[in-house]
């Protein structure tokens, strides 16, 4: 990524020259927000009579998990040391946490003859290294070592904090997913939590995530690549997911104009089953309850049929199709039938036995003719001229439309579940008044947890389920030029509810044409819709 020109200042031979370093891990905590630390440096830097030749600001980094040079805009000045004199933070746990990273820099410091300020040291007064003296340096590493205590101390809270989140099936706090926005709701246990919520704005398609995720979706069941989603995204000018993160932070930071997509962000996207509400660690699997159950962290984006759907193409997309080849499998195997039976048709092979062409292989579709009444043959037709009158036909008919694709939003419905409950609890009920001692102990207990998780759902409303409807960026008549696979176009046929149906020949050597009707699923034209509703019009 390449780096924006750092703002430079004027600065006269013999002032200091220096650079002010901010850091945070997450912007939203106001407490040490980046104008807070930039005002505390600058206030620093001017008491010292120096002059700042630049910033390092590096919003949100961990100092835990990165080192100083790991840190790219700070990276940037620490490669040019003939730059600056003094590099200003605002603490020292806004440089490091690790006892390592500080002597790494303490060694670099002396190297250089560089000066590192702290703002705000112990007391709360200006702390400057001054690392020719032995004790400085044993200074800086206690320090140091302060740092990184209160650092891991802080990572083991809010690994508790989440673990007990995880518990309750709430939101653990984190980097908000894509489609999704963070807010407040009250549980089934009546305490309030954080639950991820799906984030949607029509009033700009081009920031409603959710939408966005979906249409993804969509285009990677139609077979889509990554590489053709991602400039799709590209193309529509999709908000990216740190501009996403960016606009749901409090306060809202600024969109970083130089954030763009990435295949690889693509790609994690639509093999995450966050689209499910499942909370996921970071290697990508979904964390479980004792049950087995995933644990749940917000709404679902897409029903569990939509996510199989969507695994399917991945997979298809990475290997290519696994499912086994039918030794009668052929590119109109189901859609083309018989008349007479109605049975598929299967592919055949013939020699030629007389002219010109005697010994030639053919390729013809037959009918196996078992269920035929008795005299009438079986059927079959020359494969060259079906397969030519079925992609005439059928750019025809759908060649002008864009592609559409299905998405399913699942909805709410536990009646099934309240029905087996109820019908449950009643069992219970009447079997705890013939028992007593440890037996009715743990009926009871029985008797409660269902009770409990009735009371529950009963609270829940019924919402039904959703199709969203995705208009592809492209015609069937792009799709159907753009691959020579037989089998893609055969999905393609059997996608748009085509059926071609062949019939006996009514006179010696009938034309294929003849011999085949050609039905497919009902699209309106739009132009001739509205032809027929003008003409319905005038005749009132």
């Amino acid at each position: 990524m390449n780096l924006p020109a750092p703002r430079r200042e004027n600065s006269t031979a013999h002032a200091l020259r220096i650079v002010g370093a901010l850091r945070i891990s997450r912007y939203t905590d106001a407490s040490t927000s980046p104008e807070v630390q930039e005002e505390t440096v600058t206030a620093t830097g001017t008491r010292m009579g120096g002059t700042f030749v630049g910033w390092a600001k590096d919003l949100d980094v961990s100092a835990l998990k990165t080192t100083p040079w790991e840190r790219e805009e700070l990276r940037y000045w620490l490669d040019r040391p003939d730059e600056w004199d003094v590099l200003i933070w605002q603490r020292m746990d806004r440089a490091v946490r690790s006892m390592a990273d500080m002597a790494d820099l303490g060694r670099y410091a002396k190297q250089h003859g560089k000066r590192l300020v702290f703002a705000s040291g112990p007391g709360g007064d200006k702390l400057e290294l001054d690392f020719s003296s032995p004790m400085s340096e044993l200074i800086m590493l206690i320090l140091a070592f302060a740092a990184q205590l209160e650092g891991q101390t802080i990572m083991e809270r809010n690994q508790g904090a989440a673990a007990h989140l995880q518990s309750l099936g709430r939101w653990p706090g984190g980097v908000v997913p894509y489609g999704y926005k963070p807010g407040r709701r009250t549980f089934a246990d009546d305490n309030e939590g954080w639950w991820l919520f799906v984030h949607e704005d029509p009033e700009d398609p081009a920031k409603s995530t959710a939408d966005i995720r979906r249409s993804m979706v969509a285009r990677a069941i139609a077979g889509r690549n990554y590489s053709e989603i991602l400039r799709w995204l590209e193309g529509m000018e999709a908000i990216t997911p740190k501009n996403h993160r960016a606009m749901l932070a409090t306060p809202p930071r600024k969109a970083d104009p130089e954030s763009t997509w990435q295949l690889t962000v693509v790609r994690d996207m639509l093999l995450s089953p966050v689209m499910r509400g499942h909370l996921v660690k970071r290697d990508g699997t979904v964390v479980r309850n004792a049950d087995g159950s995933p644990v749940l962290q917000g709404e679902a984006l897409i029903d569990d049929d939509t996510w199989y759907r969507l695994q399917d193409a991945l997979k298809t997309l990475a290997t290519g199709s696994s499912a086994p080849r039918r030794k009668d499998g052929h590119p109109l195997l189901g859609v083309l039938v018989c008349g007479v039976c109605e049975q598929n048709m299967f592919v055949n092979w013939y020699r030629e036995k007389k002219g010109s062409r005697a010994g030639v292989k053919k390729e013809v579709f037959r009918c196996h003719g078992k269920q035929h009444a008795k005299g009438v043959p079986a059927l079959s037709i020359q494969a060259a001229g079906v397969n030519a009158y079925v992609e005439e036909q059928f750019l025809a008919h759908m060649g002008p439309f864009r592609r559409t694709q299905v998405v399913r939003v699942p909805g709410v419905d536990h009646r099934a579940e309240i029905a087996d409950l109820a019908a449950d609890v009643e069992e219970l009920a009447s079997r705890l008044g013939h028992l007593r001692g440890p037996a009715a102990d743990v009926v009871m207990k029985q008797l409660q947890a269902r009770s409990d998780r009735l009371e529950e759902l009963e609270r829940l409303p019924v919402v039904p389920a959703q199709e969203k409807v995705v208009e592809l960026d492209t015609t069937w008549a792009d799709d159907w030029h753009e691959t020579h696979d037989r089998m893609a176009r055969r999905s393609m046929l059997q996608e748009a509810g085509v059926r071609v149906t062949v019939w006996p020949p009514e006179r010696w050597r009938a034309p294929v044409e003849e011999r085949l009707t050609f039905e497919i699923g009902i699209h309106v034209d739009p132009e001739a819709d509205a032809l027929e509703d003008a003409a319905y019009q005038a005749r009132l």
